[in-house]
């Protein structure tokens, strides 16, 4: 009877973690910049905490963007926030809340840093940041095994990722975002989104998004999916939705089959631009 009870307790206990912990692909990425420091005391502490609230208690701004500035040199500080497209305004405020105190925690003096949350990213800077891409360092992470016929999966997911792209790419200085979901092989589904900080032109976010999804081949090659990230977009993709898809547009035409069967192989897909570099946290 005692061991019955016992394996009962560590049955909810195990349970009560598993409920505590948040799995691999809920768990924010962070990076702290070495590119100087402050002190919890510093006016540039001031104009960063000053921002950061400002930011919160800021209700007029309901598209899920902000791009902020406060102080003087060398004191100025720059912020960017950007919430997942499909977001409510109450989901986007309470991301960005979370986020900022995870930030803050994570990079405790760095005049510059970057969290990327599951539904939003936050950013500031010592250095103007607002109009600017930047995508050389690309952060990923792989989720799920490979998937069984890997040439079927990419030849969905590269038109898939294809039109996100363009479509991200077309929106405006309040939304640049695209989510799409498409039939996959073996009865599958895949989702995926492509976003990009709205202040970017439309060059500017297409090159962004086009880096992003160049690394796909060398990283992650017939995987299920996967989530990209860099200080100027993002893109993912997984087997399982991850997004509410009732924002989704209506479903993509599938592509015209061939008029003759052809036997050679599918186009090699671009490589990785010379000289990025890549972070990957494997889960």
């Amino acid at each position: 009877m005692k061991i019955g009870c016992s394996k009962l307790v560590l049955f909810f206990c195990f349970a009560l973690i598993h409920l505590l912990i948040p799995t691999a692909s809920q768990r924010p990425l962070i990076r702290c910049y070495n590119t100087g420091n402050y002190t919890s005391n510093s006016t540039y502490r001031e104009n960063l905490d000053s921002l950061l609230t400002t930011m919160f208690n800021n209700s007029k701004i309901d598209y899920g963007f902000y791009n902020l500035s406060a102080g003087e040199s060398p004191d100025k500080v720059y912020l960017i926030a950007l919430c997942r497209g499909d977001n409510s305004p109450s989901e986007c405020r309470s991301c960005i809340n979370g986020s900022r105190y995870e930030l803050l925690k994570a990079c405790p003096y760095q005049k510059e840093a970057i969290i990327w949350g599951e539904t939003c990213s936050l950013r500031y800077s010592y250095r103007s940041i607002f109009n600017i891409m930047e995508a050389s360092t690309v952060t990923y992470r792989i989720n799920g095994a490979n998937f069984s016929d890997v040439e079927a999966f990419n030849s969905v997911l590269r038109p898939l990722l294809d039109s996100l792209r363009n479509r991200a790419t077309s929106g405006n200085s309040t939304h640049k975002f695209a989510l799409q979901s498409a039939p996959a092989p073996n009865f599958k589904t895949i989702y995926s989104l492509a976003e990009c900080t709205p202040d970017l032109s439309e060059l500017d976010c297409n090159s962004c998004l086009q880096r992003v999804q160049s690394i796909i081949p060398q990283c992650c090659d017939g995987r299920q999916g996967a989530k990209f990230v860099t200080p100027s977009c993002d893109l993912r993709y997984e087997l399982y939705p991850f997004y509410d898809s009732s924002a989704e547009p209506p479903p993509l035409s599938p592509p015209p089959p061939p008029l003759v069967p052809s036997e050679s192989p599918p186009p090699d897909l671009p490589i990785t631009t010379p000289g990025m570099a890549l972070t990957c946290l494997r889960t």
